[in-house]
């Protein structure tokens, strides 16, 4: 067979296998993102859909919800509520309650499996506490989320949820500026919910970021980092690199060590905590000394680079 032929052979498969065999893509729903919210003891959910049959320029959306008694029954009667086959190939954003637990997040992890692959872009955040209308306020959460997500070089896959047997970690959206970070363990009833410099630097301990960018001393100062980790044991250090600080409200204080001790509060009040391993120190230690070796309190170590 010759290049041309098979070149033209590989588009046709791959024309195919997007187009459902026969289906164009133009005649599919095609799902951006999911919504999951609880209310009033049932599940609500929405689809954010592309809507291909507006001519006006530029991107827009349109909306699918329902509710049920189970987050499967809700998604199921928002599915079949639209005209044509669903295809979630391009799926970017998955969304969980803001009040979700372990075992909500593996739940409609596992629901959206399936159905997102293949989307290996797709995005896992925790809704704000605040109501909202889906039909007037998805397309901009959305919008808001990828934003985030961007502009802070962050990602939490649908696989973050399984990596540990009885925790995980979820960035949760504000509507304000940065994001909050839950970490979710299997024994507790509720998730811990950081905020500011200590979500940024948990989600830099999840492997879900590298990168600070972040104001801290009460609102008067910012600092901008990249990151790279390292553990020895239980020692985590942390390797800053491109460190700038911006003064916000002159006064008059060390930055960098200011920096510095927020960091180690923050490090504390999220490793205080150990009954799951969020950050994995104690898989290391376990490695290094054995499954059933006491691991010592973690500590952490600040090099400027």
């Amino acid at each position: 067979m010759s290049v041309p032929k098979y070149k033209a052979l590989l588009i046709a498969c791959i024309t195919l296998f997007l187009c459902g065999c026969g289906q164009a893509l133009s005649e599919r729903e095609i799902v951006r993102a999911v919504f999951f919210a609880r209310q009033q003891g049932q599940y609500s959910v929405c689809l954010l859909l592309a809507d291909q049959n507006n001519n006006e320029d530029g991107l827009h959306y349109k909306t699918s919800s329902a509710r049920g008694f189970t987050a499967a029954q809700a998604l199921h009667r928002a599915e079949t509520t639209l005209p044509g086959r669903l295809y979630y190939g391009l799926i970017d954003l998955a969304v969980l309650p803001a009040d979700a637990d372990w075992q909500t997040a593996r739940e409609l992890g596992s629901l959206l499996y399936d159905k997102a692959q293949p989307a290996p872009e797709l995005s896992v955040f925790a809704l704000d506490t605040a109501p909202h209308s889906w039909a007037e306020d998805a397309a901009a959460l959305y919008e808001d989320m990828k934003s985030v997500r961007s502009e802070y070089r962050l990602h939490c896959g649908l696989q973050q949820l399984f990596t540990q047997a009885d925790c995980c970690a979820v960035p949760g959206y504000r509507a304000d500026s940065g994001y909050d970070l839950l970490l979710l363990a299997k024994q507790q009833p509720a998730p811990y919910r950081a905020a500011g410099l200590a979500a940024q630097l948990a989600a830099v301990l999840c492997g879900q970021t590298n990168r600070l960018y972040t104001t801290y001393a009460g609102g008067t100062a910012l600092c901008r980092a990249r990151i790279d980790v390292t553990v020895q044991d239980t020692t985590v250090q942390l390797h800053l690199r491109d460190t700038a600080f911006e003064v916000l409200t002159q006064t008059g204080q060390d930055l960098q060590a200011l920096f510095c001790t927020e960091l180690l509060q923050a490090f504390a009040a999220l490793t205080a905590e150990r009954s799951a391993d969020f950050f994995h120190l104690q898989f290391w230690h376990a490695n290094l000394y054995g499954p059933r070796s006491p691991a010592p309190a973690p500590q952490l170590t600040i090099l400027w680079e």
